[in-house]
């Protein structure tokens, strides 16, 4: 990572004044997560004052904004003037509707990076800065889930999927969700100091090393703690889809990648290949879904099954046309027997 972060040239207060951008169906998470870190780390105790950080929201598009989960908020701040805040931050939304973000936002988002104020982009608000053509040939963190939409759209920027955030230059970004939280504790650290980062953490507690949440252990959970990053990154691709499973090739290409390097990454069973543990969750999922109908669970039954099936027989056809194998040789002098007792 490499980081040209602007200090504000002040020593008044509050240490940075930061314009948080809402673009339309934003997802609440990330940017709750964000503002309430600097919350509390703009005030002693939980009073909420903006004392040493300051805040704005600001609309990208139509005013009031509405989130994705359909909270409605009417931002104060404006896109006037691209040096009223020491950072920007963009919270992205539902990728469908940010088409709907006004064109000034993105010379407004340009203006700010002539200038060098820190950017920074959460979840799909790496869509908004590559979208104003801030990315070329940058690094940025995305969610495993958007990649490949990102790269069909940007092919010229360099995404990663396995990072809390990555820094290039003045901009930062994230993939969403709460570790927007880690971005908050960086530039709090930054710009104060660590003590007042710490104290967000703990009031947020926000422990990644703590599992507060039990869960089921899934069934494959022991091989996925020595796979490679990939055959991890497909797997929860596919949990993500379990109302609507989708074929190996759609899913090589989420992941930026080919059928053909995804396969070899599972076991060699054919019940345990990629269609294996997507049938598996697919199941799963139906039989948690309370208004699917059971003709539907039948449906995905006998696709699924059908998906094994495919998987299977493909594995037979690659074995019989498989030289190495031996399969083909053992095959023919079996056949050659057969004619000689007849």
């Amino acid at each position: 990572m490499t980081s040209t972060l602007r200090v504000p040239n002040r020593t008044a207060l509050p240490y940075l004044r930061v314009g948080l951008i809402l673009c339309p169906s934003f997802t609440l998470t990330p940017m709750a997560s964000f503002v309430d870190a600097l919350r509390l780390a703009a005030d002693k105790q939980d009073h909420s004052r903006q004392v040493y950080f300051a805040w704005d929201f600001i609309s990208a598009g139509p005013s009031p904004v509405r989130a994705s989960c359909g909270l409605e908020m009417t931002p104060a701040g404006n896109l006037d003037d691209p040096e009223a805040y020491d950072c920007i931050a963009v919270c992205g939304g539902l990728i469908p509707d940010l088409a709907g973000i006004h064109p000034a936002t993105f010379e407004y988002l340009r203006a700010v990076n002539a200038r060098g104020i820190p950017l920074v982009g959460l979840c799909t608000g790496s869509f908004v800065l590559a979208q104003a053509g801030l990315l070329e040939h940058r690094e940025c963190a995305l969610h495993f889930d958007t990649l490949g939409e990102f790269l069909s759209r940007f092919p010229n920027s360099n995404p990663a999927t396995s990072q809390n955030y990555v820094i290039d230059g003045n901009i930062i970004t994230c993939p969403g969700s709460i570790v927007a939280i880690d971005i908050a504790a960086f530039l709090i650290a930054r710009y104060s100091d660590a003590a007042r980062a710490r104290k967000a953490l703990n009031y947020l507690l926000f422990k990644p090393e703590e599992s507060r949440i039990v869960l089921k252990a899934k069934p494959y959970e022991e091989a996925l703690g020595s796979a490679a990053r990939l055959t991890v990154e497909a797997v929860k691709a596919m949990e993500t889809r379990i109302d609507s499973p989708c074929s190996i090739e759609d899913l090589a290409l989420s992941l930026n990648t080919t059928k053909n390097t995804i396969e070899p990454r599972f076991p060699c069973r054919p019940a345990d290949g990629p269609c294996s543990v997507l049938a598996t969750d697919s199941l799963d999922g139906g039989a948690r879904t309370p208004e699917q109908s059971a003709a539907q669970r039948d449906r995905n039954r006998l696709r699924n099954r059908f998906q094994r099936h495919r998987a299977f027989l493909q594995r037979i056809q690659e074995a019989l046309f498989d030289d190495s194998s031996g399969v083909r040789a053992n095959y023919a002098e079996r056949c050659c027997r057969i004619r000689r007792l007849e």
